[in-house]
């Protein structure tokens, strides 16, 4: 047979049983609340953290951008100088052919005139010793005369030629 239980001492493990069972829910629900107040606060962390970041990569964006402007802006500076300085370039060799177009003119003109000049006075001495000169040494020299105008005249067809090539190499670049 079974032994009867005593009520009382049933209702009393009850109540203490039920007491353990409303302590225990009290704390888990304790625990609940503070759970949830803590994904409340890291959620609200989260969101100010990526506002954050939000705004630092838009900064950084912006800070990109403006570093790209800048060197953009550079570059397009050392473009303008560069092309400046080229121009300047241009125009300075310009001036220095046109002073060495200038400084061959004048060359040539001097030649001509010493040209000139040597054959006034070949004809002033040859008018001047004709008389005192032996027919021989007059005829030798007369040959040397002849021999150095033919030379003379070679080279300055060749200064002609010369100067036309130099003419075109300076056309061609």
């Amino acid at each position: 047979m079974r032994p009867l239980r005593d009520p009382e001492l049933s209702g009393h493990k009850e109540k203490k049983a039920n007491s353990r069972l409303k302590q225990i829910e009290k704390e888990y629900t304790q625990k609940l609340a503070k759970s949830s107040q803590i994904i409340a606060e890291l959620q609200t962390t989260i969101s100010s953290l990526k506002e954050e970041s939000s705004r630092q990569q838009l900064a950084a964006e912006r800070r990109l951008q403006d570093v790209v402007q800048k060197f953009e802006d550079e570059k397009q500076q050392l473009i303008r100088d560069n092309d400046r300085a080229i121009k300047v370039l241009q125009e300075e060799l310009e001036n220095r052919s046109n002073q060495v177009r200038c400084a061959e003119k004048k060359l040539q003109h001097r030649e001509l005139e010493s040209q000139e000049q040597i054959t006034y006075i070949q004809q002033e001495y040859e008018t001047k010793f004709k008389g005192l000169m032996p027919a021989s040494l007059r005829q030798e020299l007369e040959d040397t005369i002849s021999s150095l105008k033919s030379q003379v005249n070679f080279l300055q067809k060749r200064a002609s030629i010369l100067q036309e090539e130099l003419m075109a190499y300076q056309g061609r670049r």
